[in-house]
């Protein structure tokens, strides 16, 4: 059974040969192959050829255009300082003023940065073919307005002025309809939707300015034919009601969420959680026997319904033997 045979099995309550695994691989996956992380970035072949070694050398059921949430944003017109091998830097706000907004430009999808997003679909594509979940990324629309406005301008604007917030957040979500259409036609087969910053505004923000966005991306990347992953970081417990009802297929679940089992009555039929392990304080920083052992009662909590991931991104210090340890959780008795 491949991976996408897997995902699709399991999503459908059927049975599978193991359990499937979606570590977030970034910063980790560069160092396991020794590619600096500026060409993982920026070097679409380099970025394809980390991902399938480590998707093979893991076993993991996945391979994706993750790297640092700053491509569309460089597509906007930021300003964007690539290090050779660290996190890239934003230095600027983009948008210092709202009202900025209304001349926002429609994202340009040939942007180097976003050009190079498709180019990785479409070699993962040509390379894996049907064999592998291929994950395209959009930002979801409160994620992009924080990153172009900054996060504490961004919250002000939600309570000094909500109208321009939604006129704007209109405009950043049409361009990401866009970029997820184009993403499924180079040769995704699941989207990601990444709204982190709605962990930071609150359960009645993210319904006003969240929610409705995030449920029309899910309809419209399901139409298009492709599975969509909603990411959103940090402590949602009081949001994850709402997230699981946007009908993604997969939901991410941080460390903070300490108690998934209440969560899994809600999940439809071919829905699933995927996380909940604390990058650091268990993946890191435990020996493997614990990992092991916590991974097990992370799966307890949703039985059937949970595919195993660290809660956010596998941190770059974190030993081969730690996430060859939280696989080896995936195999059946």
């Amino acid at each position: 059974m491949n991976s996408l045979e897997r995902m699709h099995e399991f999503l459908n309550g059927g049975a599978v040969d193991r359990l499937p695994f979606m570590p977030i691989l970034m910063r980790v996956c560069a160092k396991h192959t020794q590619t600096p992380y500026r060409d993982f970035i920026l070097n679409p072949a380099a970025h394809c050829d980390s991902n399938i070694r480590c998707a093979n050398d893991f076993r993991s059921d996945w391979v994706n255009v993750m790297s640092d949430p700053y491509g569309e944003l460089e597509a906007y017109g930021a300003h964007i300082e690539y290090p050779e091998n660290s996190l890239p830097l934003d230095h600027t706000v983009l948008i210092e003023n709202i009202a900025r907004f209304e001349s926002l430009p429609e994202l340009d999808l040939d942007h180097p940065r976003l050009r190079g997003r498709l180019e990785e679909l479409r070699i993962f594509r040509k390379t894996l073919g049907d064999t592998q979940v291929i994950c395209g990324w959009v930002e979801g629309p409160v994620a992009e307005y924080c990153d172009l406005r900054s996060l504490g301008y961004g919250c002000l604007d939600f309570y000094d002025d909500p109208a321009a917030v939604r006129a704007a957040l209109e405009k950043l979500h049409r361009n990401a309809l866009r970029l997820a259409e184009a993403q499924v036609r180079a040769g995704a087969n699941m989207i990601g939707i990444g709204d982190a910053a709605c962990s930071q505004i609150g359960p009645e923000l993210y319904r006003e300015f969240a929610y409705p966005y995030e449920c029309e991306l899910v309809r419209h990347i399901h139409k298009l034919g492709a599975l969509v992953k909603l990411h959103i970081c940090g402590n949602t417990e009081a949001i994850l009601p709402d997230m699981i009802s946007t009908g993604a297929d997969i939901i991410d679940v941080d460390h903070l969420v300490r108690n998934m089992a209440q969560f899994v009555p809600l999940l439809a039929s071919r829905q699933v959680l995927c996380g909940n392990l604390d990058p650091v304080g268990v993946i890191r920083d435990l020996p493997p026997d614990e990992i092991r052992r916590a991974a097990r009662l992370a799966l307890a909590q949703a039985p059937g319904k949970l595919i195993l991931s660290g809660g956010c991104e596998i941190t770059p210090d974190t030993p081969d033997a730690h996430l060859s340890a939280l696989s080896d959780c995936c195999r059946l008795p």
